[in-house]
């Protein structure tokens, strides 16, 4: 690996063109073509390994590059300083990542998580990201990529795409390595803390150059990862309830705080659970490139960049819930089991207005569940991304480069999703039964289950007419404690039995398969040049045209089973529910399925592994590991299922770009200060073409020349009967302004200014409409069927947003004070011309029976309208902040201390959105914190390297939960991740690695406006990993 030190007065223009020829790529292909400086102007080249030479490096390319932006560089051939991408990014100043089982997977920029992606320098397709603008590097190996460029200023010659900023992902290309062949490879294994299985990578890199007139080179990465992702708090995603003392318990009137008022309200989640989950990850990346001199003036590049992700999510769960029934204070909280706030609401104008009493958060206590049940969930998730660039490269050897690209990606991301929900206790509590022809009851749903007791109120008193199962419950620290019951009632007698100890007690209740494919394809065209010449400062100019056509296509499903009612009439059915019924004879259609006849098939599996919970003791489960084809499970325990089109979720849409640019490259001098920097405008026009699906409302659709019933009642959606199509464009001008001053030999001034044009995630301008619907309302149809109430909907499609546009401005002071020292500051604002709003409609949507009734949760009313959140441009708004960043090697010390060397940042981005809080205040934007920072201190010698790095994220801000006059600001807490790296070369050709990361096992904990009211907590674990490097 090569870095470059500048020394004495040496050109800077010298400086830039070095560093961008020995870089992979750079913000244009044009610049990547221009003329190279000679050898006795360009400074000495040093070979280099390991931490000092990548932030050497990543150091000098930040300090001669134009614009504002950061760099990391490879430590060595196929490895980056973390072991993903995400998470090497996330030590550059203003740059938060999220975590999925732990690793990093998407990023945002300054808070912002409308981010540009490019792999060198031009649009990809990453399947991680096929319909988002935000981008997810979970499907791409870190082996795959020599550098990472982030660009938070704009220069003209960039595509037109982040508005907080561009990451640039750079590759090996043959040209860039020594001459003859250069070989590496990897081998690691990995342990987690928290699971048994050792995972595995292996990663082998081959380059050759001849005399740079002909190279190739090949990666090739294989891993296979098991990655813990223990769960406990709520379940579902906003699942709860505001529950009134006065008429929401068991009883009317009931004290449940003890404050001797029934004037208060507790916000209840609608179940709480204790999870083991893991995310199985085989990935599979390759990368290949030919380069070619074809005359003096000529050079060929082709590259292919492949990816391939298997993924497969599991989930094991206890839930404890009140079943979505009217009784939605289901709990006894403990005299400490509860923290009160005041209970504000907002008025028309956004005043806070003092309702009396308090609003309550519930932390520990006896619940009176009406559902006990153990959920098992499967995602098999197949991701697939290639991309690939064929360029032409001429240089006149004078004053003239240019290039031709042709960049060609697909992408695709497919998903089934099996979900299997099955009662320890009969159902009898929430009187769910099976029944025969014309609804008649037969049994309970699960005729094995525990019937429960009556409920009894914080006084000890009991209440009739229904009964429950008394869970107790309570949160402590990272903690969730379980008391389950000992005794059961058992068809009338009370039985000495440990809560779900015996696996007789167990059946399936309920069961649902889904699944989407999101495929999206790319070409682009495009033309740059460089003319060099002498107007005074202005040196050369850059100009370009491109032409891009993006296609998106989703189709969502949903499976149903494929039954006949008692009159023989064929329908389908999402819910495999023995208490649902068929269509007009109301006969159940699911018999119950014991365990015991699903154990026979090794269809069950037992679990005691919940961390961060006790009192579970061990629970038998439908093993998801037995679902790694849900469809095909489905098959074998219900019979045919038929993947029927999800109409409101599928859409297709075309993205088709026109661009040209120009941009004036500056080297000049003000006085004694010599600057350089560009000016430029970049003008786009989109065109897109979106067509949205146009549901059916018949309720019929036919499949292998059967014609099936699709019931609301059961889950099943109408299939799209026609194409709402929408096609519209807009202009844009871009200008930018970059302009760096050396203040002196070692410190750098910058400014710039520019503006952005960014597109939204496709389902934000052509989803459907999703509508929930619950049986809370006790109603039947004519036919004596049971009706799920739309209670709220949410329309994700809006075709006429405008674009994401903002206006940014940087200035940043840089001091190069010694070889490796560097100490800056920068301070940014991003003017965001509109946000995106949700806003809620009253709107008459039908029921499963197709009648509009509008069911208030909340007031138990029918009123005719049911709240629906939809999207549209709101408000601008503005975000400002400050950047820090340090880096130095003590090489000023003696002995073993020049060793050594810390690398420290610090950025301060508050902002502010369109949504206010319960208390009316304004929150941040989402998925921003305020306050990130990071400290890395490191060591280098002639054999031995390490690293120790710290990285801390303030809380960060989710969403807003409306729950009728509430709103509840839902955070994530701050976090802290330790990690470590070692290595040692054995001698020139081997080397050792071993890595450790989250080495605290940090935890996510969610909470709704008090840190008290707590939403969820993930668990993840500790990964060690050991590892051998063979370099030729």
């Amino acid at each position: 690996m090569k870095y470059l030190v500048c020394q004495g007065k040496k050109s800077l223009v010298a400086c830039s063109v070095a560093l961008a020829l020995m870089s992979t790529a750079t913000t244009v292909n044009a610049q990547s073509d221009e003329t190279s400086a000679s050898s006795e102007d360009v400074v000495e080249v040093i070979q280099v390994r390991g931490l000092r030479g990548s932030l050497v490096k990543s150091m000098n390319e930040k300090r001669y590059a134009d614009s504002v932006s950061d760099t990391i560089s490879a430590t060595d051939i196929g490895k980056l300083p973390d072991v993903t991408i995400a998470d090497s990014l996330q030590r550059i100043t203003g740059i938060q990542i999220n975590r999925s089982g732990g690793e990093g997977s998407s990023v945002n920029i300054r808070g912002i998580n409308q981010v540009g992606t490019t792999l060198n320098g031009e649009q990809m397709l990453s399947a991680g990201s096929v319909t988002s603008v935000q981008p997810d590097f979970t499907d791409i190996p870190s082996t795959m990529v020599s550098g990472l460029d982030v660009f938070k200023s704009r220069e003209a010659n960039m595509i037109s795409s982040g508005m907080s900023g561009v990451i640039n992902l750079r590759t090996y290309r043959p040209f860039d390595l020594e001459e003859g062949y250069t070989v590496n490879a990897r081998v690691e294994a990995t342990d987690g803390s928290m699971g048994d299985e050792t995972d595995s990578l292996f990663s082998t890199f081959i380059g050759y150059n001849k005399d740079r007139e002909f190279g190739a080179t090949l990666t090739v990465t294989a891993s296979k990862k098991n990655l813990a992702d223990y769960l406990f708090g709520s379940t579902g995603n906003d699942w709860g309830f505001a529950a009134a003392e006065a008429s929401n318990f068991a009883a009317a009137n009931v004290d449940a705080n003890g404050n001797g008022s029934t004037d208060d309200v507790f916000y209840a989640f609608q179940g709480h659970q204790a999870s083991n989950q893991f995310i199985e990850r085989d990935r599979i990346g390759i990368n290949g490139s030919v380069q070619w001199q074809l005359t003096d003036n000529i050079e060929l590049l082709g590259e292919v960049f492949y990816t391939d992700m298997d993924e497969f999510r599991t989930q094991a769960g206890f839930i404890a819930s009140q079943a979505w029934q009217n009784v939605t204070g289901w709990f006894n909280p403990d005299a400490d089991g509860f923290t009160s706030h005041e209970n504000f609401t907002k008025d028309d104008d956004g005043n806070v207005v003092d309702l009396g009493g308090t609003l309550n958060s519930f932390h520990s206590g006896v619940l009176q569940a009406r559902r006990t049940m153990v959920h098992s969930e499967a995602d098999a998730i197949e991701k697939e991304s290639i991309n690939t660039n064929l360029e032409l490269r001429y240089d006149n050897g004078d004053n003239l480069t240019a290039s031709f690209r042709w960049v060609h990606g697909e992408a695709r991301n497919d998903n089934a999703l099996s979900v299997v929900d099955a009662y320890i206790n009969s159902g009898s509590q929430v009187g769910a039964t099976y029944k025969g022809e014309g609804g008649v009851d037969i049994d309970d749903v699960n005729p094995w289950g525990y019937d429960g007791v009556a409920p009894t109120l914080p006084d000890g008193s009991t209440v009739d007419g229904f009964t429950v199962i008394p869970v107790g419950i309570r949160y402590s620290g990272d903690t969730q404690i379980w008391s389950l019951p000992t005794e059961q009632n058992i068809n009338g007698e009370m039985v000495s039995e440990v809560f779900g100890s015996n696996v007789n007690r167990y059946s399936l209740t309920s069961t649902n398969l889904t699944g989407s494919q999101r495929e999206a394809e790319l070409d682009v065209l495009r033309l740059d040049g460089t003319y060099m010449f002498d107007l005074g400062p202005v040196v050369s100019a850059d100009f370009g045209v491109r032409y891009g056509v993006r296609n998106i296509e989703q189709n969502a499903w949903i499976g149903g089973v494929a039954r006949t009612n008692a009159y023989g009439d064929a329908f389908l059915s999402r819910w495999k529910d023995s208490a649902s019924q068929a269509p007009e004879t109301l006969e159940s259609f699911i018999d119950p399925i014991s365990f015991t006849s699903l154990q026979e098939k090794g269809f069950i599996t037992q679990i005691s592994d919940f961390q961060g919970v006790s009192g579970l003791g061990s629970l038998y489960f439908a093993d998801p590991n037995a679902m790694s084809d849900p469809l095909a499970w489905h098959n074998e325990v219900y019979g045919q299922n038929i993947q029927s089109p999800d109409g409101a979720n599928s859409y297709d849409l075309e993205e088709t770009s026109t661009e040209a640019y120009v941009q004036f490259n500056l080297d000049g001098e003000l006085g004694d200060i010599t600057y350089r920097g560009n000016i430029g405008l970049r003008y786009v026009k989109t065109e897109l073409d979106i067509n949205q699906s146009d549901v059916a409302s018949n309720g019929f659709a036919t499949y292998n020349g059967v014609e099936y019933a699709l019931s609301g009642a059961l889950g099943m959606l109408p299939p799209a009967s026609a194409v709402i199509n929408t096609t519209r464009d807009y202009d844009d001008l871009l200008p930018s302004i970059n302009l760096a001053f050396n203040l002196t030999d070692d410190q750098v001034l910058r400014v710039s200014f520019g503006q952005t044009v960014t597109p939204h995630n496709t389902n934000n301008l052509a989803g459907g409409i999703n509508v929930t619907r619950i049986l809370a309302c006790n109603v039947q149809a004519p036919d004596g069927s049971d009706v799920f109430c739309a209670t709220s909907a949410s329309q994700q499609g809006n075709p006429s947003l405008e674009p994401w546009r903002s206006t940014n401005y940087d200035a940043s002071y840089e001091w190069y004070f010694s070889d490796t020292g560097m100490l800056s500051v920068a301070a940014f604002a991003i003017e965001i011309e509109s946000f995106i709003t949700n806003t809620t409609l009253m709107l008459p949507i039908p029921d499963s029976d197709g009648t509009v009734r509008g069911y208030d949760l909340v007031t138990e009313e029918f009123t005719g309208l049911v709240p629906t959140t939809t999207i549209g441009n709101g408000e601008g708004a503005s975000v400002e902040g400050i950047e820090f960043g340090y880096q130095q090697g003590f090489d000023f010390l003696d002995g073993i201390w020049q060793n050594f060397g810390v690398n420290a940042n610090y950025t301060y981005s508050p902002s502010t959105s369109d949504e206010t809080d319960y208390y009316g205040e304004d929150t941040p934007m989402f998925d921003n914190s305020e306050h990130q920072a990071n400290l890395a201190l490191w060591y280098e010698d002639d054999k031995l390297q390490f690293r120790v790095a710290g990285n801390y994220r303030s809380e960060t801000f989710l969403s807003i939960r409306r729950l009728g006059e509430y709103e509840l600001a839902q955070y994530r807490e701050a976090t802290f991740y330790l990690d470590a790296s070692m290595s040692y070369d054995i001698n020139d050709n081997f080397t050792v690695l071993l890595q450790g990361t989250n080495l605290t096992e940090e935890t996510r904990r969610q909470y709704y406006q008090w840190e008290d009211m707590l939403d969820k907590v993930f668990l993840n674990e500790r990964r060690i990993t050991l590892g051998v490097q063979y370099r030729m």
